[in-house]
């Protein structure tokens, strides 16, 4: 009697996603002093813009923040609470910004940017709160005012962020939280990000970038994974939380400490020879690697060595690892992740061979499982078409394998698809 077991979902053909995230961005003054124009600061941002897309042609997927309110220190330092102007909103103007200069990045973002990143608010000003209602600072940190919100307060604030977006254009699937916005009430967070998603896009899978793991003592593992917040299986609604893998190795104090040494500061991320480095370690423990960096981190400095040591090590990820990995957006990884978490099958016995039903309350492209399988394998089927067998070779869309004694498979998930296996 043929026979199957230990049935699992795997990372995407067999594949580690691997994600690059970016905060903080926007046109005008994040992380900076007052003291600065804000035509240098929109420059800046916009050559950053340039070249980030520069990254996504050569393969790079992942998220870029877009902050919708522009505030301004009052004077060098924004340390201080209450110590900002507001200069406008993106989708209304920006004071000291021409409005065709505005509306060419806009148009750059809509246009070939998207194909590569996601693109989301992160919050709405990501330094004081904002009154939704009057559209004026109020006298707290966005960070400060979240942790003591209710659900429709946060619903709305978040809601407006998206709004903003969707005015200009972006249908935003996710968020970003400035800091630490509503990490002591993270399970209201979650629940507020996809209410408002509901609300603004009609969109019920949904996802948010908060979290930064830490290295634990030489053990890395699935802590950086994403983690599934919220899942109502009936209704087809979840939320994910999208994990960032590694420390940000391009600050200025780390620049500093090597010396500008470009290639030494990619080490930390993976070393050339590809031995070593986080991303490195954590492809070894089959983790997703999802990792961030501050635009201001790379473009800030005239040398722009951060931004070089982002390019050096996007060249030793493409190089070393090559197919190892899968270069995806963020909300491509939550839609994995979510499906591989709350899939279901059914499995009925048939003459010389198996099938499995499953439910799947969210699709996915390219969704991959493996089983135990105790005999030869002469075909599978998904609805009724032949997938084709690979012999060992590296999974792709429609195909699967057998490794090791376990059987890989790989096709489009939706509810109700079968898989048929006959030996």
């Amino acid at each position: 009697m043929f026979s199957i077991s230990d049935v699992r979902s795997e990372l995407p053909m067999l594949r580690a996603p691997i994600s690059l995230m970016i905060d903080d961005w926007s046109f005008g003054y994040l992380g900076t002093g007052g003291d600065i124009p804000i035509n240098l600061e929109f420059d800046r941002a916009y050559n950053f813009l340039l070249d980030i897309i520069n990254l996504g042609r050569k393969g790079v997927r992942g998220k870029l923040s877009l902050v919708p309110y522009i505030t301004k220190p009052k004077g060098v330092t924004h340390k201080l609470r209450g110590d900002y102007i507001l200069l406008g909103c993106i989708s209304k103007g920006i004071k000291g910004l021409p409005k065709h200069k505005l509306l060419e990045a806009l148009n750059l973002l809509k246009g070939e940017a998207t194909r590569y990143f996601d693109i989301t608010p992160e919050m709405l000003t990501h330094t004081l709160a904002l009154d939704v209602d009057s559209e004026s600072l109020l006298d707290e940190t966005e960070w400060e005012w979240s942790q003591r919100q209710d659900l429709d307060s946060l619903t709305k604030y978040i809601a407006h962020g998206l709004s903003v977006l969707r005015q200009v254009g972006l249908r935003a699937n996710g968020i970003t939280c400035p800091c630490d916005f509503g990490k002591e009430v993270e399970g209201v967070l979650a629940r507020a990000v996809l209410e408002a998603e509901k609300l603004i896009n009609n969109i019920k899978l949904t996802w948010y970038f908060l979290h930064v793991e830490p290295v634990r003592d030489g053990w890395h593992g699935s802590s950086v994974n994403p983690r599934l917040m919220y899942l109502d299986r009936v209704k087809g609604e979840a939320v994910t939380s999208i994990v960032s893998c590694s420390k940000e190795y391009i600050t200025s104090s780390m620049i500093e400490k090597a010396g500008g040494d470009i290639y030494r500061l990619a080490d930390n991320w993976i070393r050339d020879d590809g031995k070593g480095g986080r991303l490195i370690e954590l492809y070894r423990e089959g983790a997703y690697l999802a990792f961030h960096i501050h635009w201001y981190n790379s473009h800030r400095r005239e040398d722009n060595i951060g931004f070089k040591v982002v390019e050096e090590t996007v060249s030793r990820i493409n190089r070393l690892l090559g197919d190892k990995v899968l270069w995806m957006k963020c909300n491509e990884i939550a839609r994995y992740f979510t499906a591989s978490k709350s899939f279901k099958f059914k499995t009925y016995k048939q003459t010389k061979g198996v099938k499995l039903r499953f439910e799947a309350p969210f699709h996915c492209q390219n969704f991959t499982i493996s089983m135990k399988s105790y005999k030869e394998i002469k075909n599978v089927k998904v609805n009724g078409v032949a997938l084709k067998n690979l012999n060992g070779e590296t999974l792709k869309p429609n195909t699967w394998m057998m490794r090791n004694g376990r059987l890989y498979l790989c096709f489009n998930l939706i509810n109700g698809v079968t898989v048929e296996i006959k030996q």
